[in-house]
C-alpha cells in the first residue's frame, strides 16, 4: 500500500503546531496590552513625566511629598510641598487631574515655622504617540494652579522611549506665574530627564536629572540649578510608590541643596 505523505497523523500534529503558535503569539500580545494599560497610571519617576495615559475610565488617588532641605545661605530652611490628586481617563489619550489641597510647611533660620494652604490646580495630559507601538511615544502636558492673589500656567512637551527593560524619558517646557494679587509676574524654564530600569513587573530603578533657569522678566535670564540623583518605583496590584532623591550638582546660595519628593497612588 502506497503512504500517503498528508496523513491524518501529520495533519493532525501541523494543527496543533499552528494552533500552538497562534495561542502563544496571542497570549504575548494580550500580555503585552494588558501590562501597558495597567502601568499606564504607574509612574517610573518622580520629577519626569511619562507619555502613556490611562485607559478611558480609569481613575486614580495620588498623594506626593517633596521635601527641601539646607541653603547655603539658610541652613536651617526646610520646606514640605504636599498635593493630593484625582486623576481621570478621559479617553485612552487624555488624561485629567484635579489637584484639590495644595499644602506647604515652611521653616528657615530665625523663623518659626509655619504651614499654610497653597492653590488647587487642574491638570491635563495628551498622548501623541505611544511608546509601546511606535520609535518614540509623545505627549502634551498643561497645569493651571491659582488661588487668591496668583495664578500660574505650565506647560510641557513629553517624550519616552522604551529599550526592552529600559525606559527613558525626558520633559522640556516653562512656566509663567502672575503674584501679589496678579501685580508681578515671573517665569521659569525648566527641563528633566529620567532612565529606569523595569527588574520586574513590580521594581524599577534608574537616574533623574532636573535642570531649572529662571525668568525674571522677558529680557533676563537668571540662575541655573542643576539636580541630580537616584529614583526607585514599587507597584503591588493597585497601589503604587515612587521615590526620587535629588541633590543640587550647582552652587546656588538660595536654593536647596538637596529635596526628596515621593509619590503614593491608589488605582480603583
Amino acid at each position: 500500500m502506497h503512504t500517503n505523505p498528508h496523513s491524518k497523523a501529520n495533519i493532525m500534529t501541523y494543527r496543533i503546531t499552528a494552533n500552538f503558535r497562534l495561542g502563544l503569539t496571542s497570549a504575548m500580545g494580550a500580555l503585552h496590552v494588558f501590562s501597558s494599560a495597567a502601568n499606564a497610571g504607574s509612574r517610573h519617576f518622580a520629577y519626569t513625566y511619562e507619555t502613556t495615559t490611562m485607559t478611558k475610565g480609569a481613575m486614580e488617588l495620588e498623594s506626593s511629598v517633596t521635601w527641601k532641605s539646607e541653603k547655603q545661605a539658610d541652613p536651617g530652611f526646610e520646606r514640605f510641598d504636599i498635593r493630593h490628586e484625582f486623576e481621570y481617563g478621559v479617553t485612552d489619550r487624555l488624561q485629567l487631574a484635579f489637584y484639590f489641597a495644595d499644602w506647604r510647611h515652611e521653616s528657615s533660620s530665625g523663623h518659626s515655622s509655619k504651614t499654610s494652604f497653597q492653590d488647587m490646580a487642574v491638570e491635563a495630559i495628551y498622548n501623541l504617540t505611544d511608546p509601546n507601538t511606535t520609535p518614540f511615544g509623545s505627549a502634551l502636558y498643561g497645569e493651571i494652579k491659582g488661588s487668591e492673589d496668583f495664578i500660574q500656567f505650565e506647560g510641557k512637551f513629553l517624550l519616552q522611549k522604551n529599550i526592552a527593560s529600559w525606559i527613558l524619558a525626558y520633559n522640556v517646557g516653562g512656566e509663567i506665574t502672575w503674584k501679589d494679587d496678579y501685580q508681578n509676574d515671573e517665569a521659569e524654564l525648566m527641563q528633566s530627564a529620567g532612565v529606569s530600569f523595569q527588574f520586574n513587573p513590580s521594581f524599577s530603578a534608574g537616574f533623574e536629572v532636573l535642570h531649572e533657569i529662571a525668568v525674571p522678566d522677558v529680557d533676563t535670564i537668571g540662575d541655573s540649578g542643576v539636580y541630580a540623583g537616584p529614583n526607585i518605583a514599587w507597584r503591588k496590584d493597585r497601589i503604587s510608590a515612587t521615590l526620587t532623591g535629588l541633590w543640587q550638582v550647582t552652587s546656588l546660595a538660595d536654593e536647596p541643596d538637596f529635596q526628596l519628593r515621593t509619590i503614593v497612588s491608589f488605582d480603583f
